[in-house]
């Protein structure tokens, strides 16, 4: 099993969105989209190379993975640590690719 440590900042956007899918759509959406993100967690824990490199602009260094429509944890494995880094959560909708440099 990896441990999943997730940033400051990607907390932050995860948040951000969770508060506009409450205001916008319902606490029901809401609750989907963390239900949603859980799930993910798990997967990365268990199996973290589940992540792909599919994204343009997304450094070699880090992998991706979908994990809500048009959100992506970007992550890093550090097999040393026996942990995934997610580093940050993108909207494949914004131009991310300034953001990642």
């Amino acid at each position: 099993m990896y441990k999943v440590e997730v940033s400051p900042a990607a907390n932050g956007i995860l948040e951000e969105y969770a508060l506009r899918c409450l205001s916008d759509n319902g606490e029901e959406c809401a609750l989907r989209l963390l239900d949603s993100y859980d799930q993910k967690i798990s997967f990365l824990e268990s199996e973290p190379l589940i992540g792909c490199a599919r994204l343009r602009y997304v450094p070699s260094k880090y992998r991706v993975l979908n994990f809500w429509p048009h959100l992506w944890f970007v992550f890093q494995i550090k097999e040393s640590e026996n942990c995934v880094k997610i580093d940050y959560i993108i909207d494949d909708r914004q131009n991310y690719g300034a953001f990642l440099r």
